[in-house]
């Protein structure tokens, strides 16, 4: 091929090349929509759109060009079209709140359907399961133009440990139903470590503890610490407990099974023990396998006699009217010996209006105890006081009319019937024939202990 033909073929590349690049500009101005499509396909022509094949034959070279112009198969419009034709479901969830009502549940979830709402307002049934005072989990499928299509509702059985309830909505041609249905929740073991920085709750929100979960610890120390009042900055938790779930998803929290904490007072440790015996109660105990709970002494008066009893209603001996009475007396002579029955601090000990020369012990969080028409007091506020020593005297000060001691229990400043109250709280320790069971479930809340510190402190570094 001499010099003359290589050029004719060079100009009539040219001019191919020219009339593929008009036809390219032509078809995009009859097909905005595809503007970047386009663009690319043009820069692929200019820079590669001749296809070369080298056959060498004689010496010679022979050139051939293949031009392609690509088309969509098919328009945007079409595209548009059968992007609206399909039908969409759209999954939502949340977790109810206190507060919530159908529309404002609805709301959050971003469902616009009037009928979906007016028929949780208005089913009791529906209304009663979607917004009851446990916290439930909703999931909700939802149609593109924001109807509701099914809304399902799960939460863990307050009544049966393990259990859970579900109720699935539906809307049906003929509007909607509802049912529900129980099953068993896949439990698993939470884990957790809490290093006070400030408060006790805001310390057990930021690690992540269900509030009636950290509720259970506070009642769990409860005879033995006020955990909330007297955890400091630098004082720790460990706590584990059980955590159920339902299809992969967090149900809820169940009992606690071990907790450690350190505060004020000193160190507490607790473990859930239930005996193999399907009579015997399951409750709390210390690793060594004594009750939580201490036992409290019989009598605050050792020697005196019971003249008057609890009651809603009783003449009283210096008035002549009838009022109720908030504890018991026990007669005695004047300077008889009066005991706390338990471990505890003085948050009281003086002058008290008719009650004349009175105490107050607190015990643990929310018990305390109440000694009053003492002749005598030996202990003042603040001082810790063990059980069995000696805080006063019996008298007969402030509306008396004869030497005696008026002795209360008192529950989160609430009084009740101490003769109850000391016949129940007994405590009691593992059998001999649980020990060996009892053995393994504190090793084992040791390791759970031990791991919640560990990954802490991995999440720390």
């Amino acid at each position: 091929m001499n010099t003359q033909e290589q050029d004719v073929m060079s100009q009539e590349q040219q001019g191919t090349l020219r009339q593929a690049a008009h036809e390219a500009r032509d078809w995009l101005r009859t097909h905005p929509g595809f503007g970047a499509a386009g663009l690319v396909v043009s820069l692929a022509l200019g820079a590669s759109g001749a296809f070369a094949v080298v056959q060498p034959a004689n010496d010679q070279v022979v050139v051939r060009q293949v031009l392609e112009v690509v088309q969509p198969v098919t328009s945007y419009e079409q595209q548009s079209a059968a992007l609206r034709a399909h039908d969409f479901t759209l999954y939502r969830s949340t977790e109810t709140r206190s507060t919530d009502t159908a529309g404002a549940l609805l709301k959050r979830m971003a469902v616009q359907d009037g009928a979906a709402e007016s028929y949780v307002r208005e089913t009791d049934a529906v209304r009663t399961e979607l917004l009851g005072p446990q916290d439930r989990l909703v999931k909700a499928e939802v149609y593109p133009d924001h109807r509701l299509k099914q809304l399902t509702v799960s939460w863990l059985d307050a009544e049966r440990p393990g259990r859970y309830r579900q109720m699935t909505l539906t809307r049906t041609d003929k509007g909607f139903v509802h049912q529900v249905k129980t099953g068993s929740a896949e439990m698993t073991v939470a884990l957790a470590q809490v290093n006070v920085r400030d408060s006790y709750f805001r310390a057990t929100t930021q690690a992540g503890i269900p509030e009636a979960v950290a509720n259970q610890v506070l009642d769990i120390f409860e005879p033995v610490a006020d955990v909330q009042r007297e955890i400091r900055k630098g004082d720790q938790l460990q706590v584990a407990y059980e955590r159920y779930l339902l299809d992969g998803q967090i149900l809820g929290a169940g009992r606690v099974l071990s907790a450690s904490v350190q505060v004020k007072s000193g160190s507490h440790q607790a473990v859930w023990y239930q005996p193999a015996r399907k009579s015997a109660k399951g409750d709390y105990y210390t690793p060594e396998g004594e009750g939580l709970t201490p036992a409290l002494l019989p009598t605050p008066a050792p020697g005196a006699v019971i003249t008057s009893h609890f009651s809603s209603y009783r003449i009283h001996p210096v008035f002549g009217v009838g009022r109720p009475h908030t504890g018991v007396d026990y007669a005695a002579p004047t300077g008889t010996p009066v005991q706390t029955i338990a471990d505890g601090v003085v948050t009281f000990a003086g002058w008290q209006n008719g009650y004349g020369n009175a105490i107050e012990i607190q015990h643990g969080g929310k018990q305390t105890t109440f000694y009053a028409h003492l002749s005598s007091i030996g202990v003042r506020v603040g001082e810790k006081v063990e059980q069995g020593v000696e805080i006063g005297k019996i008298g007969s000060t402030g509306w008396s009319t004869g030497p005696h001691l008026h002795f209360e229990t008192r529950n989160n400043g609430v009084a009740e019937d101490p003769m109850v109250v000391l016949a129940e709280q007994r405590s009691t320790g593992i059998a001999a024939s649980e020990r060996e069971a009892f053995r393994q479930v504190v090793a084992q809340a040791q390791r759970n202990w031990d791991m919640a510190e560990a990954i802490q402190l991995a999440s720390a570094e």
